[in-house]
C-alpha cells in the first residue's frame, strides 16, 4: 500500500498514469555527463540535519561542507554567503581551507537560526567551484529552514485540522509534524481493491482484521510511517480515496476509456452490480476503523475530465455517484460522499453544468476539486469566483448544502521560481480554506521524476523539497527545504482549529484576504497579488509575516504585498 500510496494521482502533474500500478524502484543514475564520475575539485553541502535540513527554534544548525579533488597541502578560502527569505544577508563569511593527504576537506560552520523562514546558502571556492547540484536541487547553493515546534502544535481533531499533503513519505525523513499535516489520502482505489473480482474487499478486510488483531486495514500512511514527535505518536486522519482514474478491467465496457486514463468509462452489468456493494463494504470497514472521526469524506472520482481521462458521457460519470450515494450512507451516516474531482479551468464548464443539470449533486455533500491555478496570479484568473459559482449550482442541482474539499493542487519551481512557487502554493490554500474548504490537499512533498532521471526533461519540481537522492524517485530519504516549506508550516501552525468569516472587506481593489476565527482569537489574512499596499492593524493585535514571525502591532498600518500578512487578535 505504501508503494501505491506513494504514486497517487501523478497524471496531473504529466507523469505518465500508466506509473500508477508500478512498485516504486530506485531509478537508475542519469545517462549523459551528469552520471561520470566527479572530475577536479568537487564542493559538495549539507546541514546538521543532512535527511530533511528543517529545524525548529532553538535547535543549533550547523553547515557541513566537503571539498574533494585538491591536491594533498592545497590551501584554499571557501566563502559562504547567506540570505534568508526577506532577501536579507544574515551571514557573509570567508573560511581557509586546506587539504588532507588524500585532496579532500571539511569545513563545518555554525548558520544563523533566529527566526522563523527560509535560508539558502551559496558557496563558492577561490577557483570558482560552487556547490554541486544534488538531485534536483540547483548548483551553487543547499538550503535550510527553520519551522514552529510541532511541540507546540494543538491536534484539532478531525472536524478541525485542515490540511493535507500527496507525497512520497519516507520514514527516514520524517517532516509530516514539521509541516503540521494531519490528513492524507488513503489508497482504497477500487481498481486496486478488486482489480481481480467483486468481492475481494470485504473478503481482504475480514481477513486481515482478524490476522492483525482489528487494527485497520488497509493501513494507512499514521501505521506505514508511524509519525511522531517527541516519542509521542503524530495524530493523522485519512480521506477513503475510494475511486481513481480507473476502474477494474472487469467493470468497463470496452472501448469507454478515456486517451489517457484508459479503463476509466462506462460500466457494464458487472461492475453496476459489483460497485455499491464495494462502495458499502469500504464505508462499513472506514467506520468501523475509524470511529472517533466525524464526517468522513469518500472520494468518489478523479479528474474525471470527459475525452483525456473519461471516456463516459456525463450520465455515466454521474452513475457512479448514484449507484454509491445511498450505499455508503446506509453503511456510513456521518459519510461525507465528495466530487467530481475536476479542475477550475473553462475547459470543464460545459462538463460541469451537464452533471449539474443531470443531478450530481443530488448524490454528493461536498464539493471536491483540483484547485490549480489556471494562471498566475490565481486572483486574477477567477479561482473565488469559480468554487462560489460551482458550489451555488452544485447546491442548485442537489437541493442541500455543499462543502468544498481540495484534493490536490501545486506549483512547480521551474515555473514559477522558489519564491513564486511558496506564494501560489499558500495564497490557493488561503483561497480554497477561506472559500469554506474543511481539507485541502497539497502537492507534492518533494521532486519527482520519470525514467530519465533528476536532471532530465522528465523532472516534476512540484516538490515542497528538492529530492537530493538521484536514486528515489518517490519515497525519498534525503530532502531539503524550498521556501514552500515554512511558509506552510507557518500556515498551518496560524490556521488550523479555525473556521472561515469568507473574504475580508474594506480591501484595495489588489488586496485579497479572508478572516478566521479559532475560540477567542480572530485571524485575518491578507495579501495584495499586484504590488504593495498596507492594511490598518487593530489596537492590541499582533501581525505575523508568511513564515509566521509575529510582532506587536502598531498604529502603523501593516506593510501587505504577495506574501500573506497574518493579522492576530487574540492568543497567537
Amino acid at each position: 500500500m505504501l508503494q501505491m500510496r506513494m504514486l497517487f494521482s501523478l497524471s496531473s502533474a504529466a507523469l505518465p498514469l500508466a506509473l500508477a500500478g508500478q512498485a516504486v524502484q530506485a531509478a537508475p543514475p542519469p545517462a549523459g555527463p551528469s552520471a561520470a564520475a566527479p572530475v577536479g575539485v568537487q564542493l559538495r553541502a549539507t546541514t546538521s540535519n543532512p535527511s530533511i535540513s528543517t529545524f525548529t527554534p532553538g535547535q543549533p544548525v550547523s553547515l557541513r561542507f566537503a571539498v574533494t579533488g585538491m591536491k594533498p597541502g592545497a590551501a584554499t578560502t571557501l566563502a559562504v554567503t547567506i540570505t534568508d527569505d526577506r532577501q536579507v544577508t544574515v551571514l557573509s563569511k570567508s573560511v581557509k581551507v586546506t587539504a588532507d593527504a588524500t585532496g579532500a576537506a571539511q569545513v563545518a560552520l555554525d548558520a544563523p537560526h533566529g527566526r522563523l523562514g527560509y535560508y539558502e546558502v551559496a558557496a563558492r571556492l577561490a577557483d570558482g567551484t560552487a556547490i554541486a547540484a544534488e538531485g534536483t536541487r540547483p548548483a551553487g547553493i543547499t538550503s535550510y529552514a527553520v519551522v514552529p515546534d510541532p511541540a507546540g502544535r494543538t491536534d484539532y481533531g478531525p472536524d478541525l485540522s485542515h490540511f493535507a499533503m500527496q507525497g512520497g513519505f519516507s520514514s527516514k525523513a520524517q517532516i509530516v509534524p514539521l509541516l503540521g499535516l494531519r490528513y492524507y489520502l488513503d489508497r482504497v482505489q477500487w481498481h486496486w481493491m478488486e482489480e481481480k473480482a467483486p468481492g475481494d474487499f470485504a473478503k481482504a478486510w475480514d481477513s486481515e482484521r482478524a490476522r492483525n488483531g482489528n487494527k485497520p486495514w488497509p493501513k494507512g500512511l499514521d501505521q506505514d510511517m508511524a509519525p511522531s514527535w517527541q516519542g509521542k505518536p503524530w495524530a493523522m486522519y485519512p480521506i477513503a480515496a475510494a475511486m481513481g482514474s480507473g476502474v477494474p478491467d472487469w467493470a468497463l465496457v470496452p472501448g469507454t476509456g478515456g486517451k489517457i486514463c484508459k479503463t476509466y468509462g462506462r460500466l457494464n452489468a458487472q461492475g453496476k452490480a459489483a460497485l455499491p456493494v464495494y462502495a458499502a463494504a469500504l464505508a462499513r470497514a472506514f467506520a468501523h476503523d475509524y470511529p472517533t472521526m466525524h464526517k468522513r469524506i469518500y472520494q468518489m472520482a478523479w479528474e474525471p475530465g470527459q475525452g483525456w481521462c473519461f471516456g463516459g458521457t456525463n450520465e455515466d460519470l454521474i452513475e457512479y455517484f448514484r449507484l454509491t450515494y445511498d450505499a455508503i450512507h446506509a453503511a456510513d451516516p456521518d459519510a461525507v460522499v465528495a466530487g467530481p474531482t475536476l479542475f477550475p479551468s473553462s475547459n470543464y464548464d460545459d462538463q460541469l453544468r451537464g452533471l449539474w443539470a443531470g443531478g450530481l449533486g443530488r448524490y454528493i455533500d461536498a464539493y471536491s476539486i483540483h484547485p490549480y491555478s489556471p494562471g498566475d496570479p490565481p486572483e486574477t484568473h477567477g479561482l473565488a469566483e469559480h468554487l462560489r459559482t460551482q458550489i451555488a449550482a452544485a447546491e442548485r442541482s442537489g437541493g442541500h448544502p455543499i462543502g468544498l474539499v481540495g484534493t490536490e493542487h501545486g506549483s512547480e519551481t521551474s515555473r514559477s521560481g522558489n519564491r513564486g512557487q511558496a506564494r501560489e502554493n499558500i495564497r490557493v490554500t488561503l483561497i480554497m480554506l477561506g472559500e469554506g474548504a474543511s481539507v485541502d490537499t497539497a502537492f507534492y512533498v518533494a521532486d519527482f521524476w520519470g525514467p530519465g532521471g533528476p536532471r532530465s526533461k522528465d523532472v516534476q519540481t512540484h516538490g515542497f523539497y528538492w529530492n537530493l537522492n538521484d536514486r528515489l524517485a518517490f519515497g525519498t530519504d534525503r530532502i531539503a527545504p524550498k521556501m514552500s516549506v515554512p511558509a506552510y508550516a507557518a500556515m498551518t501552525r496560524l490556521l488550523d482549529g479555525t473556521t472561515t468569516r469568507g473574504p475580508l472587506s474594506g480591501l484595495l481593489p489588489t488586496q485579497r484576504g479572508y478572516r478566521f476565527v479559532r475560540g477567542g482569537t480572530t485571524i485575518d489574512v491578507v495579501w495584495d497579488y499586484a504590488g504593495t499596499s498596507s492594511r490598518a492593524v487593530p489596537r492590541g493585535a499582533q501581525v505575523c509575516d508568511w513564515m509566521g514571525n509575529c510582532r506587536a502591532g502598531s498604529a502603523t498600518p501593516a506593510k501587505v504585498d504577495g506574501q500573506p500578512v497574518y493579522i492576530v487578535t487574540g492568543p497567537v
